[in-house]
């Protein structure tokens, strides 16, 4: 698996999503998205699995655009925005997130906007963690999930103690910046480089622009 610059895969990310919002499908947009499947391989299928799993929200925009519309552009509609999520899921499959944070810190997006961005990542990190203990303890009690009153009540428990520790933890995490000075900016780690991959890709994309301009 290739690991891209942050930065370069933001910018790219942005440039290619933008460009395939606003036109009709032509086959030059496989273009950086071949690259992408070609130097991350090993990983294809493991993508693949997850662009299948969310077709199955895609797949209810394009059956309400197909109602209200037509099928072309239903059909249209539909593998722009496969080929979106699939370029997304292979540039980004390796991230935990703070890579995301990392691109923007690099790109000097404003410190707030940076510091609201990993904090808010932080806090998703947490409850996820704290969402996968609670459900590991439910399976070693042998709770097995169910259409029943007492399995809607313990739903409803789990969210509101996720709830409840997602207010405990915001505060926490404030007033431990607080104590230590915090003043609107963080430092993360600025060392990366460019490699001949993220050469290749931000000119692959930018040759997908051209001909989208000029063609």
């Amino acid at each position: 698996m290739i690991n891209f610059n942050p930065a370069i895969s933001l910018v790219c990310a942005f440039i290619y999503s933008l460009i395939l919002s606003f036109s009709t499908f032509e086959f030059y947009f496989l273009i950086p998205l071949v690259f992408l499947i070609i130097v991350n391989f090993d990983n294809f299928f493991k993508v693949l699995k997850k662009l299948l799993f969310l077709n199955l929200f895609i797949f209810a925009i394009f059956v309400f655009v197909w109602i209200q519309d037509n099928l072309v552009e239903a059909l249209n509609i539909y593998v722009r925005t496969n080929m979106i999520i699939f370029f997304n899921l292979l540039l980004f499959f390796n991230s935990k997130g703070l890579d995301i944070v990392r691109g923007f810190y690099l790109l000097k997006f404003p410190n707030k906007f940076v510091s609201t961005f990993y904090f808010t990542w932080k806090m998703i990190v947490e409850l996820q963690d704290d969402f996968k203990n609670i459900k590991t303890t439910l399976i070693t009690r042998s709770f097995h999930s169910k259409t029943n009153l007492f399995i809607y009540q313990t739903y409803g428990n789990i969210l509101g103690l996720l709830f409840v520790k997602s207010i405990q933890k915001a505060q926490n995490l404030k007033d431990s910046f607080e104590l230590r000075g915090f003043n609107g900016k963080i430092y993360l780690n600025d060392s990366f480089s460019l490699n001949k991959f993220d050469f290749y890709l931000i000119i692959l994309v930018l040759i997908t622009l051209l001909f989208k301009v000029y063609l």
